[in-house]
């Protein structure tokens, strides 16, 4: 008769089972199956933790964008470029909690501006180089370059087409908000489930000790009445 595993490699099998007393055999199936319970429990918790982390990090990306909106002008409207390009924290949080990409921020280091030069040159710039733009331009200077032939003056600055708009980051706001609502919801039933093995668990322990303790004293009293 070939053996029959139960639960896996390592397990008792019918073959074990069947050279055993029943006392024997009843103490190690009931002994398998506390640790097949503990082994669920661990696997569990490790899940449960494994959503923690994740719910952290997510958090942490959630913090930097809002810290992100809080760098437009009060009033901004959605369609509005925001420049993320100084908001370092959030691509760091984005990669530690795995996320490539957001709807609308899939260029995160695009600053909010474009200046075109009159020889067509376009140059993606910040705030910062959005003033200096201006000011070249008033001015009829090269912008960033030693030619001065007029090729590299400025002739229009306009908003960044790839670079975020504060809808986009509204918009991610809210999907990183249900991303962490899921993971909390999901995890409620994982707590459940872990309470609900950690319950087995202990009956099975508790079970497989009191037959212990019911055998040795079924021993005891066969030995005492044997005196």
């Amino acid at each position: 008769m070939s053996a029959i595993n139960l639960n896996g490699p390592g397990a008792i099998n019918l073959e074990n089972i069947q050279g055993m007393d029943l006392e024997t055999a009843l103490l190690a199936v009931q002994n398998q199956r506390a640790t097949l319970l503990e082994d669920q429990l661990k696997g569990q918790i490790e899940g449960v933790q494994q959503k923690n982390t994740q719910i952290a990090k997510l958090n942490q990306v959630l913090a930097a964008l809002n810290t992100a909106a809080a760098t437009a002008p009060a009033g901004a409207k959605p369609t509005d470029k925001v420049d993320l390009s100084k908001s370092p924290d959030l691509k760091t949080a984005m990669e530690s909690a795995n996320i490539s990409s957001l709807p609308g921020l899939e260029k995160l280091n695009e600053p909010p501006y474009i200046v075109t030069l009159k020889d067509g040159t376009k140059i993606p710039v910040d705030a910062a180089g959005k003033q200096e733009a201006q000011d070249y331009q008033q001015r009829y200077w090269a912008f960033r370059s030693n030619d001065y032939s007029g090729a590299k003056a400025v002739v229009g600055i306009a908003d960044n087409p790839a670079a975020a708009t504060k809808g986009d980051l509204d918009a991610a706001v809210q999907n990183i908000k249900g991303q962490i609502d899921a993971l909390s919801n999901s995890q409620q039933m994982d707590m459940l489930r872990l309470q609900s093995l950690s319950n087995k668990r202990n009956e099975a322990f508790e079970t497989m000790t009191n037959f212990i303790k019911k055998m040795q004293d079924s021993r005891s009293s066969i030995i005492g009445n044997m005196r």
